[in-house]
């Protein structure tokens, strides 16, 4: 599901780069406002497996690297978020065999 909002995303951004020369006509301005929100959706979502988690952290080191780094701390510390959460949830539980954890 997310590799397709990732996907449409990069379409948008597409049309938004060949849009740019009739900047602030109507369609750049929804064109614009449909990237906000689509961006937003995508910023907030949690990935529920490996594969989502992997989708959204490789859209937002593109992102991150087609940016400033001084704008992209936002964006730097989602990762960071998106890799810690996702690594925790995934780590093997530590097998009991002789009584104490040892």
């Amino acid at each position: 599901m997310v590799s397709i909002m990732v996907e449409q995303f990069r379409e948008m951004q597409i049309l938004l780069a060949e849009t740019i020369a009739d900047y602030e006509t109507p369609e750049f301005t929804r064109l614009d406002g449909r990237i906000a929100r689509a961006f937003d959706t995508l910023y907030r979502y949690e990935p529920r497996n490996a594969d989502e988690a992997h989708t959204l952290v490789g859209l937002f080191l593109d992102l991150i690297e087609d940016n400033d780094g001084g704008d992209s701390v936002h964006l730097i510390q989602r990762v960071r978020t998106i890799i810690g959460d996702y690594t925790a949830q995934s780590r093997p539980l530590m097998e009991i065999t002789n009584g104490a954890g040892i």
